[in-house]
């Protein structure tokens, strides 16, 4: 692993991050998430707000607390990949954070990914560990390591959050809006196999509860893997060589819901 916590933040290169939160009745929680983006030490570029019909005060915190973010109120609720897509298309910084309106980044975060870009300039796709426990702690430098997640691992298993991601603001990328479950991994299947993926050893989003714990769209796990199964064969179509990989990759993944099905939700970290 590489270190790479920046010594500094001078002299950085243009480095600009927009931030985007898709938000459905997050009355509770909204305003905490933006707050831990807004008050990052490298300042996000924008930070846009995309409410998937709310019905709950969501619009009134938002506009009130943060009258500097772009906010977007969708008429009719179409799902997270309609939501996030509609942010990216207004998106005008050159790399996209994505953060989840119950889960909040550690205050230096940007400034961590910001000195990874700098010093890695080919790298278009970055993610970190997420984890239940609280960000009120400090980021000691040799403890910030980086290094290359390999793409045949992604196949057998998915432990990228949406939350913890960071991409390049490409207009060829976008979350297929077919998908309502995992269409995430089915991004980061194509992203990973187009530029490669980086990954960094240390925690930088706490998210509000356990993956698949129950009252979360994960929670399904049979459509999560259909979802899976989908993502695999959209792969082989757009590169033929993961074809014989195909029956492999679908008996993995109803084996991993079976034991999935009979085990505890949990962190990554």
């Amino acid at each position: 692993m590489k270190n790479c916590f920046p010594k500094t933040m001078n002299n950085m290169p243009d480095i600009r991050f927009s931030v985007i939160i898709p938000a459905w009745n997050a009355a509770q929680t909204i305003v905490r998430a933006i707050r831990s983006c807004a008050e990052q030490s490298y300042p996000p570029y924008e930070i846009i707000v995309v409410d998937d019909a709310s019905a709950d005060e969501t619009e009134q915190l938002v506009t009130k607390a943060f009258p500097q973010v772009k906010y977007i109120k969708l008429d009719l609720n179409a799902g997270p990949a309609h939501a996030r897509n509609t942010g990216w298309e207004k998106a005008t910084g050159n790399f996209i954070a994505f953060q989840d309106a119950d889960d909040v980044w550690h205050k230096d975060k940007l400034q961590i990914v910001a000195g990874v870009l700098s010093q890695n300039p080919g790298i278009r796709f970055l993610y970190h560990p997420y984890t239940l426990a609280s960000m009120d702690f400090n980021v000691q430098a040799q403890a910030v390591k980086m290094e290359r997640f390999p793409f045949q691992k992604l196949l057998w298993s998915n432990p990228i959050g949406t939350p913890c991601t960071i991409l390049a603001n490409d207009t060829a990328l976008r979350f297929d809006e077919q998908m309502r479950y995992m269409e995430d991994y089915d991004l980061w299947l194509k992203a990973g196999y187009k530029y490669g993926i980086y990954r960094l050893n240390t925690a930088l989003t706490q998210i509000n509860r356990p993956i698949l714990s129950a009252g979360g769209q994960s929670s399904n796990r049979r459509k999560m893997r259909s979802g899976e199964f989908r993502a695999y064969l959209k792969l082989a179509k757009r590169h033929p060589q993961y074809w014989l990989l195909i029956p492999l990759l679908l008996g993995f993944g109803a084996i991993k819901h079976v034991v999935k099905s009979f085990g505890p939700p949990r962190s990554n970290y």
